[in-house]
């Protein structure tokens, strides 16, 4: 069914299908990304769903059997093919979901996970069917911090812990303090010890992905999950140099990071997600705007420079404070992302309602030569979204009751344009 909130937009004649050289490996063929979507599709272990039992079904026999559902004849595990759906536009910017980067620093038991081999054999299938299609496979690496599972981290041996003993408040939407209060697994402030742990983890994480054939990583510093958690004044209670006294220390956990990481791989390996003014995990910057601009700026002056000395990053992706749901820069003119160009001159990734919302859509990718643009919900229900956007035609509407579910419905078997 197509979504009736969306009429075609002509793209032809602005930056959209420009290409755009993100490093010597990276030549994008046009400025459309599929951002990192969590679709809790694993198995235990941490792994991704690489089961091929869909193929037997009926729904799946039917789906096949029309040729403008562009699957080819191989058989893939079910992430596999998923993947490999999306990134059949050559030249696409694949960002694969939120991969926790160690047991510590992970928490929940259908997020897929890159700590070990066969986390590294099963998502270098998906890396390869990226790549089959010339496209490119960007791995998202995250540690949760307080909204891990308390309850799954004590099965575990493991300490639930964040950057101060401060639990989520408000839209506890993981019920992290009903879990961690009841299986007696308190949350605790991160020693000297595991701040060094987990940046060792983060190092750890990155090489595997790669070993996987990964083109680049992206630390995720945002929506809420730990590397966010020391940026936010809420969350970040510290009296050491990590805590949010001044921009230095309240930044500097989290470029410690992504320097341990660049030092390691390399600049051109390594890209960053943020979201300045975002409300998930209770995170609270969007309810002081001029500090979190200032404080911002600060960070990504400090980005630019590394930039400039080559040193990163590949590119910053940010959240924009708006959706088809809500829209925080409505009610405050100060809600916006446009100040990161001011302050960095890299390529930027921005996501939030770029579909329905045209002129938005049409000025940003014109704004500058270094902007890409995310489409997540859109990139869930249409496999061919690049090519539906190249030839203005109708797109499919999202079912949000399937994003995590499990399965193929919702997953696999959105149709292309018929």
């Amino acid at each position: 069914m197509f979504d009736s909130r969306y009429t075609p937009i002509d793209l032809k004649e602005t930056n959209f299908f420009k290409p755009l050289r993100l490093s010597n490996n990276i030549i994008l063929k046009h400025r459309g990304v599929m951002p990192p979507l969590t679709r809790l599709r694993n198995v235990p272990g941490n792994t991704y769903d690489l089961s091929i039992e869909y193929t037997k079904t009926t729904e799946w026999k039917s789906f096949v059997s029309n040729p403008k559902n562009k699957t080819g004849e191989k058989i893939r595990g079910l992430a596999e093919e998923y993947y490999y759906q999306r990134s059949q536009k050559e030249g696409t910017l694949i960002i694969i979901e939120g991969t926790i980067i160690s047991e510590r620093a992970g928490g929940v038991s259908t997020a897929p996970g890159i700590f070990n081999e066969t986390q590294v054999e099963n998502l270098s299938k998906i890396v390869d069917s990226i790549h089959e299609n010339k496209s490119y496979a960007v791995q998202q690496i995250v540690a949760l911090g307080r909204q891990a599972d308390a309850e799954y981290l004590k099965s575990k041996n493991l300490k639930y812990m964040a950057p101060s003993a401060v639990y989520v408040s408000e839209n506890d939407r993981y019920q992290t303090k009903i879990k961690s209060e009841r299986s007696g697994n308190q949350l605790t402030e991160c020693t000297l010890q595991d701040l060094q742990n987990i940046k060792d983890d983060f190092v750890f994480s990155a090489k595997k992905a790669l070993d996987a054939g990964c083109d680049a990583v992206e630390i995720h510093g945002a929506n809420g999950y730990l590397l966010n958690q020391f940026l936010d004044k809420k969350t970040n209670k510290r009296l050491d140099i990590y805590g949010t006294q001044n921009n230095e220390n309240r930044a500097r956990y989290f470029l410690e990071v992504f320097d341990a990481v660049v030092a390691a791989h390399g600049a051109d390996k390594v890209a960053i997600r943020l979201s300045p003014f975002g409300l998930m995990g209770d995170m609270t910057a969007a309810s002081d705007p001029d500090d979190t601009v200032q404080f911002y700026k600060y960070l990504y002056s400090e980005l630019e420079k590394r930039r400039v000395d080559g040193k990163g990053p590949l590119y910053l992706s940010l959240i924009e404070p708006r959706t088809d749901e809500i829209d925080l820069s409505k009610d405050n003119k100060k809600v916006s992302n446009e100040f990161v160009f001011e302050n960095f001159k890299g390529v930027v990734i921005r996501a939030g309602n770029f579909i329905l919302d045209k002129e938005f859509t049409k000025k940003t990718i014109d704004q500058n030569d270094r902007t890409l643009l995310a489409f997540g919900r859109y990139f869930i229900s249409n496999p061919d979204l690049i090519e539906r956007l190249e030839q203005g035609l109708e797109i499919n509407e999202y079912d949000r009751n399937t994003f995590y579910t499990g399965g193929m419905h919702g997953y696999i078997d959105y149709k292309y344009y018929q």
